[in-house]
């Protein structure tokens, strides 16, 4: 009797689910995920990669040769122009030092023979017996001062060479290299005691040390041939440090290049494997760091250059849409077979994830996702 009982029970609840599944609204049968239409900003980006760093950075190279004597600055030492930074010693080879003393020899022998020459005119002008306008004493006298002016020269190649400083006239010239400008060292690039190469020579000139002014930093990078079609300097940047993935630093776009930099190698000769991608330069200034935060040229960043940027408008995600052709559609819930009907939008900005919906659907309206959907 109990065991009959159990059986009527169990066929009644089966009944009863039955009638519910039939009068149940037919959406519910499908378990659709769903989404709602919200209002949000959109903005349009293009992605440039590159690296913060000075906009004024100068090498410094010497003017004479030698060798490093003295290094008086430190890597991020801030410098004024007009500091000492190095100093060098001379350092001539045998030949140059024959050179200098015997070109020093000869101008003083000529400086010499000028003058005896000068003395025998002046003489012979004092005695009337050539006027005082005569050609040849016009250019005795033109001789000395010529020779007495090379002498000197002489004397001061020779003094640089052998005491690194000479003065030529109120200027002292010395083999002490001074700060160009107002900056913080970068780089040293020498020790003490390594030879120097000068800008003079015939070779590569030996590059110093680096400074720049920090106080004025860039942002360099590229974006590619899609994304430079629509920039415009003066758009508003967004930066993101490496150091500092959580920081949003604002700036402002102020160079888009007119000729494209290939972004891939092109030293391979397989043209078929070559990419066509043209990346463009682009700078970033006006950048507003924060004041607690430490920044070193070179630091790796990435540059989210707005667009185009529609505020509070109503969007649905990108899986949302449906498309027949080139025509969008959203699926809305229903009580049909298929449990959804579809409804032609319009579309305005998208982000790639997020897209503004102009007209179709209600603001907050439930929507399928039509990426879940089956079929489609």
């Amino acid at each position: 009797m109990k065991k009959r009982w159990i059986a009527i029970a169990t066929l009644s609840a089966i009944a009863a689910l039955g009638i519910y599944a039939v009068k149940a609204p037919s959406s519910d049968k499908h378990h659709f995920t769903m989404l709602a239409a919200k209002n949000a900003t959109i903005e349009k980006q293009a992605i440039a990669v590159g690296q913060i760093m000075p906009a004024q950075a100068v090498k410094i190279k010497s003017q004479i040769e030698g060798i490093v004597d003295k290094i008086y600055v430190n890597l991020g030492d801030k410098v004024e122009a007009g500091s000492p930074v190095i100093k060098l010693r001379p350092n001539p080879t045998p030949q140059d030092l024959t050179r200098v003393n015997a070109d020093l020899l000869k101008s003083k022998a000529d400086l010499e023979s000028a003058k005896v020459k000068l003395a025998n005119l002046q003489r012979l002008a004092a005695q009337k017996i050539i006027p005082a306008n005569f050609d040849a004493y016009i250019q005795a006298q033109a001789a000395v001062k010529s020779k007495t002016a090379e002498l000197k020269q002489k004397q001061q190649e020779s003094d640089l060479m052998s005491k690194g400083e000479s003065n030529a006239g109120s200027t002292k010239l010395t083999s002490i290299i001074y700060a160009p400008i107002n900056g913080t060292v970068l780089d040293v690039k020498v020790d003490v005691g390594e030879p120097i190469t000068s800008t003079e020579s015939n070779q590569a000139a030996t590059e110093i040390m680096t400074m720049a002014d920090m106080n004025n930093i860039i942002f360099k990078g590229s974006v590619s041939e899609h994304d430079a079609a629509q920039l415009t300097e003066g758009m508003p940047v967004e930066l993101t440090l490496a150091p500092y993935p959580d920081l949003k630093i604002a700036g402002k776009l102020t160079k888009v290049a007119v000729q494209s930099e290939k972004l891939n190698d092109d030293s391979n000769n397989n043209q078929q494997a070559q990419s066509f991608d043209n990346g463009f330069a682009v700078e970033v200034s006006d950048i507003k760091f924060p004041k607690d935060i430490t920044l070193r040229s070179g630091f790796t960043a990435t540059a989210h250059i707005t667009l185009k940027k529609a505020t509070d408008v109503m969007t649905v995600p990108e899986r949302a849409l449906y498309f027949k052709g080139n025509d969008p559609f959203v699926l809305i819930a229903d009580d049909s077979t298929k449990g959804y009907k579809e409804i032609p939008v319009k579309l305005g900005l998208s982000d790639g994830i997020n897209v503004e919906v102009l007209s179709g659907i209600e603001p907050k309206q439930s929507i399928i996702d039509a990426s879940m959907v089956e079929g489609l």
